[in-house]
């Protein structure tokens, strides 16, 4: 019998416990039919010491003791070799580690695959003692488990709804600043990384960053257009069981798409590619922007995504420039026509949009709770699309010293509704979420405490149309 590490299952070695985890909550929502779920698991300081005699290639049991054995050395190896037994068949039923009585892979498809239409059985029992250990421990303190990379500045598409000011792209991430984030990654025991742009397909050394990053066990997110993509990247992106992708396809009218990317062609090549994702097997998810030019149009995206069992999302919250500048939100729906659109939701697919209820004393935003973003040149700042927000300088400070000590990211984490008057008595706040950005990107000031009024009128809608229903 040999066992070793499942390519699926992310691992971390916490002081006081070791973790595992599938990649539910840390990569892009897939076809919910189509990935195998195994949910988290807490195990001891030993167990934790236990895993990691595991590798990537299946080993004997007597191989596995033997390594222990140098760390254990009161313990005999039988001893070893009979807990091991009896610890890895326990992950194995579970499917945290692959049991074997060969060095036979596992197959990708036995964890995701498009075609399977028939939902995976779970056992995963989410109010069991050890969920609520782990949640205990976990949710203790703020943890940063999110690392958002801008690797390129540069696109290749000029979006009109993009919130990247075009006379500020221009620049790449090098190696050598994507290895010392990675390393310090590894000493946080962040679990995931994004890696975005712009297009990050841009950047020659995105194949080496992959690479890297599954190297050292994290999720790997990859947000890009696909129009640049190449086989190389795709049979890469083939190789990495923890990575998924996220793509916008604004409509399947090309030239409605064409015109919201401002590139002709552009439609073609990102169906071409999400076509091939799909043959491969890649765990993928499409976002839908809805905007005025494909208000009409974007539900056909939807339908598409569901007959090929992709899954797929809708979001009409665009936000402005990161600059203050709103440029780009000329594209961005009126009021009433987001009221037509919410009046007309189908259920089947509905029109994504969080909201929360929020508490006096409760966090009124997940900023810097459990991610933070760096762009290429290392500025780190809170949030994709706040880069006016500046943490610090990976060049001249550490993510640990940021995540810790920063002034900047208490303070936003100590945020709650208290600090908005304005929304702590408002009819309409179950209806709305306080997004920082939303707020600062349309401030004149930059000020994330500016409420946007654009988002309250939205709020107000939800609210009278919730209304209407219950009467």
């Amino acid at each position: 019998m040999k066992f070793s590490k499942s390519p699926y299952i992310l691992f971390r070695d916490y002081p006081e416990f070791g973790y595992l985890t599938d990649n539910r909550n840390f990569g892009y929502n897939t076809a919910s039919k189509s990935c195998k779920r195994v949910g988290d698991r807490i195990i001891s300081k030993v167990g934790g010491v236990f895993y990691s005699a595991l590798t990537d290639t299946p080993k004997s049991l007597h191989e596995i003791s033997d390594t222990l054995s140098r760390i254990f050395t009161d313990i005999s190896q039988s001893e070893l070799e009979n807990d091991a037994q009896e610890f890895f068949i326990d992950l194995a039923k579970d499917d945290f580690v692959l049991c074997s009585k060969s060095t036979n892979e596992i197959s990708s498809s036995s964890w995701f695959s498009y075609d399977n239409c028939k939902s995976y059985t779970s056992d995963i029992v989410e109010n069991s003692e050890e969920t609520s250990l782990f949640n205990d421990k976990w949710f203790a303190k703020s943890r940063l488990t999110r690392v958002h990379l801008c690797v390129s500045s540069v696109c290749n598409e000029k979006c009109i709804h993009c919130y990247y000011p075009r006379n500020l792209k221009g620049e790449f991430m090098s190696t050598d600043l994507f290895l010392k984030i990675l390393e310090q990654c590894q000493r946080l025991n962040v679990l995931n990384i994004t890696l975005s742009g712009g297009e990050p397909t841009l950047n020659d050394n995105l194949l080496f960053f992959i690479q890297e990053a599954r190297k050292r066990n994290f999720s790997i997110n990859v947000l890009s257009n696909l129009t640049s993509i190449t086989d190389t990247l795709l049979h890469e992106f083939q190789k990495t069981p923890l990575l998924s992708v996220q793509t916008s396809l604004y409509s399947m009218d090309e030239n409605v798409h064409d015109s919201i990317t401002s590139v002709k062609g552009s439609h073609k090549k990102t169906i071409e590619a999400i076509e091939t994702l799909r043959k491969f097997n890649i765990p993928m998810q499409i976002n839908v922007p809805i905007m005025k030019q494909n208000k009409n149009t974007f539900r056909a995206v939807l339908e598409w995504a569901k007959s090929l069992n992709i899954e797929a999302s809708s979001d009409y919250l665009l936000f402005g420039c990161f600059d203050g500048s709103c440029k780009n939100l000329q594209c961005r729906l009126d009021i009433s026509e987001i009221e037509d659109l919410l009046s007309n939701e189908n259920p089947s697919n509905p029109i994504s949009e969080a909201t929360s209820q929020l508490s006096a004393t409760s966090s009124i935003c997940p900023v810097c709770y459990s991610s933070l973003c760096v762009s290429p040149s290392g500025n780190v700042y809170p949030c994709e699309g706040w880069q006016s927000c500046i943490l610090g300088n990976l060049n001249d400070v550490s993510i640990a010293e940021i995540w810790g000590e920063s002034k900047k990211v208490k303070n936003l984490r100590a945020l709650t509704i208290n600090d908005f008057p304005k929304c702590l008595h408002c009819n309409d706040k179950d209806f709305c979420s306080i997004c920082l950005i939303r707020n600062v990107n349309e401030s004149e000031n930059l000020d994330c405490h500016d409420i946007n009024p654009y988002f309250c009128s939205i709020a107000k809608v939800k609210h009278q149309l919730r209304s209407d229903t219950e009467k």
